[in-house]
């Protein structure tokens, strides 16, 4: 992983301000119950942040076992076990009927290596459920800064790898700001998109606050795209 969000210092701000990813934990969880039912054995929740997904599983969801993971500390409220650290390069759990992550997968570098190890952490019949984002993502931000995280096509990746797709669905979502400023402090506190290491200065604020203005300002405000995508697949 590279850059990913740390919940340790976002934890709060990231509840208070990811709205899309709240939605995407429900939409991927519902999805998951209408294909493949409520009730697993063990279940395996990568990147679980600060539980939005992890809330929905425990509600909703009948199993054995419940491993959470995720890079820094267990934000998530449930005191289930829990392995700390990046998910490409710690043991992974075995035998796991169902493993899930909800807007994780876009942090992970060499997305192909890692599916292909992960068909070892399911068992016969174990299924892969995941949410990312597709090439559209802050797409505002992106046409501004020339920079942003890169989106798989999980479509091709996918079968590559071994896995039959299930199902897949795509969303467009757009949420509107006051202002850029207001886009930049969404950005930080969600990770919705990486910017490099480019310095803000006064001078490049005042840039990106007015290109931002006259591409994507309207009577609504300013606006700032989502591209969801939703997988489900199992190992042909």
């Amino acid at each position: 992983m590279d850059k990913a969000l740390d919940f340790s210092k976002a934890a709060k701000s990231y509840r208070k301000n990811a709205l899309v990813q709240k939605q995407m934990a429900k939409s991927l969880f519902l999805l998951c119950k209408k294909y493949f039912g409520n009730k697993y054995e063990r279940i395996f929740e990568i990147g679980c942040g600060t539980g939005l997904l992890t809330e929905n599983i425990v509600r909703e969801f009948s199993f054995d076992e419940l491993i959470l993971n995720d890079l820094t500390d267990n934000f998530t409220g449930f005191d289930y076990p829990f392995l700390k650290g990046d998910v490409t390069k710690i043991n992974l759990p075995k035998n796991c009927n169902l493993i899930i992550s909800n807007a994780c997968f876009q942090w992970i570098l060499d997305i192909e290596n890692f599916l292909n190890g992960l068909k070892n952490s399911l068992s016969k019949n174990g299924v892969l459920v995941f949410s990312s984002f597709g090439k559209d993502n802050c797409m505002q931000f992106k046409s501004i800064e020339n920079t942003g995280l890169f989106y798989e096509d999980y479509l091709k990746i996918l079968p590559r790898c071994g896995y039959e797709i299930v199902e897949y669905e795509r969303e467009i979502q757009t949420l509107y700001f006051s202002s850029p400023i207001e886009v930049l402090r969404h950005i930080q506190s969600t990770g919705a998109a990486i910017s490099n290491n480019q310095k803000w200065t006064k001078e490049h604020l005042k840039t990106f606050e007015k290109k931002y203005n006259e591409l994507f300002g309207d009577d609504n405000g300013v606006a700032l795209t989502y591209n969801p995508v939703y997988i489900l697949a199992k190992i042909k």
